[in-house]
């Protein structure tokens, strides 16, 4: 168990904040605990107050060098003895260079206060002489959120696995870290300043009332203008989403910049500025692309002087260095910030090219190391966005320069370059190149066996991810053998992870049973495949128990599996009943997200359309196709690509329930809308769709 000490320095005048802070620390303690790692507050209140024969301070002071991490909050006054301890705490890390990790928070002023100017010295310092950016927050839900994006970047610096379940998470509105809330978006500037988000929510919230309306008048879902306003507040929600994800993501990007060795320069900090005050359009305008051009060369130009001068040039060649690097994070920060601008055309492209000028300044000035991540990173921007055939060069490359770092460090580079693999191997897979997916699985399946040898609790984890997904690989490729002992390794390492340390890895045991059951289903094994099923739905029973939002969805999915299984066995009472667990979960999940769950619901209709016609209860069948159908139109409507497969298949179903109930006339009309569907699927993809277009 590894103890990280957190020294919180501030004055009288942050009494609230103190105590805010020190109760999510208390709450990260829960956290983390499972994970072998305790997180414990340190404050000056709580040293005793009897004479011990030396200052007071002077014991604060050797509390602080011992600490992992060391925060300096600060808000209208610059207190003498906090400005002593940030010293003591810089002091103790120019020595060591390993601790404690020292950061600054400043609470925003509210109208009609005014810092001190020992206080605007102290930032002038700050900024200037030691190029430091201080986290500005006006409530708890910022500093919670930068101090946890610190602790999470840290925690691996500190030699400490950061485990699988450690990312920060938006879900329904609040970030969210192992499920455990940290943070509400409402409370967060960068959000709640956002003219584009907040336009975003209000847009839905008229949508939401227009259709609580219009159902209160008695119009019914096929009508075309209700249909359109469900259809807008879809799309509206998803929009929310993904702007919710992405002003995340910039806010690790700002996060890091923050504490990065690069300079802080002007432009930067009025860009981070920016970003916190909600305005994303002047973060763009703030990072000119012209300007930093400029700038680039200029650093080049110091670089190629540098190196022409040898001894004396050198530090001019570090001056530059660090300009670039400090350009690098601006350009990466312009691309996340032109991807939140809605209005912006032209977005996309733009930040491609943001990205592309980052990866070529690193390329020509800065280590192979940190070029490999960049390309890394880019890979995974490009593949989000299903850029497929542009992505691949970058993540090839990504792979073949830690394969070359690893020839000379493997202690240092193997592990990333395992994650740069993998990433190529999931694109092959992605891509339907089953061959070469399968080499690289095998290929990061060697590396990841000899780092867990090495290190089981470190990498132990990434092992059992291999596993899983050549397991997943061989299934699709109908290699079932082959998948059942990949399957069975993977589950292995995780029974035994659960075992030390429940929190963190159930969820993904879970997910290791019921991959277990669908396989022994496919291949009838049925009485095994219950047994795995009915322990993934003991976990996630337990688990959506005390978190309903993270685990209810993974809980349903092992309903409706189980609800198959006994359907497949002829156990139909069982079977209703269980496909009817997951429909009032997914009925419930849809009503809050339809954007996210109306998919899913769908399917659990259709299940039970499926089971009701099987066992002649053709008006219940009926209604339940006619649910997934309503749900289907509208999401093929909003996006055709992803959803027609699945209209098709509804509309192909009714028919046959039309034709089974002799009514011939509904069934063909309802088969020619499979058809026609079906028919333009097969055009631009035979292989995949004209098995069905044959059946219709």
């Amino acid at each position: 168990m590894k103890t990280i000490t957190v020294f919180l320095a501030s004055s009288n005048e942050l009494n609230y904040d103190r105590n805010s802070f020190q109760a999510l620390i208390a709450k990260l303690d829960d956290i983390y605990e499972p994970r072998g790692i305790r997180i414990k507050c340190r404050r000056w209140e709580d040293f005793p107050a009897y004479c011990t024969g030396e200052r007071t301070q002077d014991v604060y002071n050797k509390t602080v060098r011992s600490c992992d991490m060391c925060i300096c909050m600060f808000h209208k006054e610059a207190g003498q003895y906090t400005i002593e301890e940030f010293e003591q705490a810089l002091d103790e890390y120019r020595t060591n260079h390993s601790h404690p990790k020292t950061f600054v928070y400043i609470r925003a002023l509210v109208e009609g206060e005014v810092e001190t100017d020992e206080l605007k010295a102290f930032k002038d310092q700050l900024f200037k002489s030691i190029g430091h950016y201080w986290c500005n927050y006006a409530c708890d839900d910022s500093m919670n959120l930068h101090f946890v994006m610190q602790l999470e970047r840290l925690i691996p610096d500190m030699g400490l696995s950061a485990g699988d379940s450690s990312q920060l998470k938006v879900e329904e509105g609040n970030v969210t870290l192992q499920g455990i809330k940290i943070a509400d978006y409402t409370n967060l500037p960068f959000a709640a300043a956002n003219p584009e988000y907040c336009s975003l929510k209000e847009k839905y919230a008229q949508l939401d009332k227009d259709i609580t309306q219009l159902r209160a008048l008695g119009i019914d879902d096929t009508h075309d203008l209700l249909r359109e306003k469900v259809i807008d507040r879809q799309k509206c929600h998803e929009q929310i989403i993904n702007m919710e994800k992405q002003l995340l993501d910039m806010a690790f990007q700002v996060n890091k910049s923050i504490s990065s060795n690069s300079p802080m320069s002007e432009r930067k900090r009025l860009a981070i500025e920016m970003f916190e005050q909600g305005n994303i359009k002047g973060v763009i305008n703030v990072l000119n692309e012209e300007d930093m051009v400029s700038e680039a060369k200029q650093a080049e130009l110091e670089i190629a002087r540098g190196r022409q001068l040898v001894q004396s040039g050198n530090d001019l060649i570090e001056k530059g260095i660090q300009t670039i690097q400090a350009q690098v994070e601006e350009y990466i920060l312009r691309a996340k910030a032109l991807m939140l601008d809605l209005d912006n055309a032209d977005r996309f492209s733009l930040a491609c090219n943001a990205y592309e000028r980052a990866i070529e300044l690193t390329r020509k000035h800065l280590p192979k190391a940190e070029l490999a991540g960049q390309l890394n990173d880019y890979y995974c921007f490009l593949s989000a966005n299903n850029q497929f055939s542009k992505c691949e060069a970058y993540i090839e490359e990504s792979v073949s320069i830690r394969a070359e770092l690893c020839r000379d460090h493997p202690e240092m580079y193997e592990s990333d370059l395992a994650r740069s693999y993998n990433n190529l191997a999931n694109l092959y897979y992605k891509t339907q190149r089953f061959q070469e997916s399968e080499e690289i699985y095998l290929a990061v399946l060697v590396i990841r066996e000899r780092l867990a040898k090495e290190n089981p609790q470190e990498y132990a984890s990434n092992l059992a991810q291999s596993y899983n997904n050549l397991a997943v690989l061989y299934g699709a490729t109908q290699r079932f053998q082959e998948s059942e002992a990949m399957y069975k390794s993977a589950l292995a390492i995780r029974e035994r992870l659960a075992k030390e340390n429940p929190q963190a890895y159930e969820p993904a045991l879970a997910g290791s049973y019921n991959n277990l059951a669908v396989l022994y289903c496919d291949t009838q094994r049925y009485d095994e495949s219950e047994a795995k099923y009915k322990s993934a739905i003991d976990i996630r029973e337990r688990l959506a128990k005390v978190n309903p939002q993270a685990y209810e969805p993974d809980l349903a999915i092992s309903y409706n599996n189980l609800a198959s299984l006994y359907l497949d066995t002829q156990r139909i009472k069982e079977s209703e009943a269980v496909y009817r667990s997951a429909l009032a979960i997914r009925e419930r999940l849809a009503k809050v997200n339809p954007q996210a769950y109306e998919p899913a619901l769908a399917r659990s209709y259709a299940s039970l359309a499926s089971l009701y016609r099987d066992t002649q209860r053709f008006q219940e069948s009926e209604a339940m196709y006619k649910s997934a159908l309503a749900i289907r139109e509208r999401l093929a409507k909003a996006s055709p690509q992803a959803y027609e497969p699945d209209l098709a298949r509804s509309y192909n179903n009714l028919g046959s329930l039309y034709s089974d109930t002799q009514r011939f006339q509904e069934s063909e009309a309802m088969y020619k809308s499979a058809l026609a569907i079906r028919e333009r699927l097969a055009k631009a993809n035979p292989p995949a769709y004209e098995p069905d277009l044959a059946a219709t």
